[in-house]
């Protein structure tokens, strides 16, 4: 993984120091910076690169949740506070996650273990986005024979029993194979699963708010359990403008 600039901003020191040899552990967190309120940090917030913070919420002047209100979607937050009735403001935030005080290693690593996998998904959806330059396709099993499907055609996929239904642009069509035995055989970073029932190819998706996405005039749910990965992966694409998404935050 690249080095990632992080930052504190925690105003009880031994909470503090505790974040930094915690960090220091981790070769690719690059830790900028010790700040004990908001006001401290905006200054390099506005000058440099932060690609995660960790957060506590009861700070002096502005609270860490009003903060992160403010904070872009490309700045990634970990809250840490004594404090569990913020729990669920935390989450409806986005948060990578939100870490109790007095704050193990175990507990530190698991979240920075959170942030790396979803920040590799959003690489890869970025990666796959610069260097597609083919158009490329799959072979399924429909009827009898095998049919050529370009990916690029294919809205989405969606499980009925023990077939599949795949509905494309211009038709739809029907295979004898799990979801799950799709999404394997699909390349990483074109599709997203919303829902144990739902495939979706991330480029057909015109709008989508927290309950479900919307292809062409379909809406299809966001399962409960998969939320929170669907918000990270749509809300890192509608930071890059990306002309396929609306801008309704999840």
């Amino acid at each position: 993984m690249e080095i990632v600039s992080c930052i504190i901003i925690e105003d009880e020191l031994p909470a503090s120091i505790l974040l930094e040899l915690h960090i220091a552990k981790f070769d690719f967190l690059a830790l900028k910076g010790k700040f004990t309120s908001i006001s401290g940090a905006q200054n390099i917030l506005k000058t440099q690169k932060i690609d995660l913070i960790f957060l506590d919420i009861n700070l002096p002047g502005k609270s860490g949740i009003e903060f992160a209100q403010t904070i872009h979607l490309e700045t990634a937050i970990i809250f840490t506070t004594a404090y569990t009735e913020y729990a669920v403001q935390g989450f409806e935030l986005e948060a990578i996650d939100y870490i109790l005080k007095p704050i193990s290693y175990e507990r530190f690593a698991k979240a920075i273990n959170k942030y790396s996998k979803i920040r590799e998904l959003n690489e890869i959806v970025l990666s796959s986005k610069k260097s597609e330059k083919e158009n490329p396709f799959i072979f399924v099993k429909c009827e009898r024979k095998m049919i050529k499907l370009f990916l690029d055609e294919i809205e989405y996929f969606e499980s009925q029993g023990n077939y599949l239904l795949i509905y494309s642009e211009t038709n739809s069509y029907k295979t004898y194979q799990s979801i799950t035995e799709m999404e394997e055989k699909l390349p990483e970073g074109l599709f997203c699963k919303i829902h144990r029932s739902f495939l979706v190819s991330i480029n057909k998706i015109t709008s989508f708010n927290t309950s479900n996405i919307k292809i062409r005039n379909k809406e299809l749910p966001i399962g409960r359990f998969y939320r929170l990965s669907t918000a990270h992966l749509l809300n890192s694409l509608t930071s890059l403008n990306d002309p396929f998404i609306s801008k309704n935050k999840i």
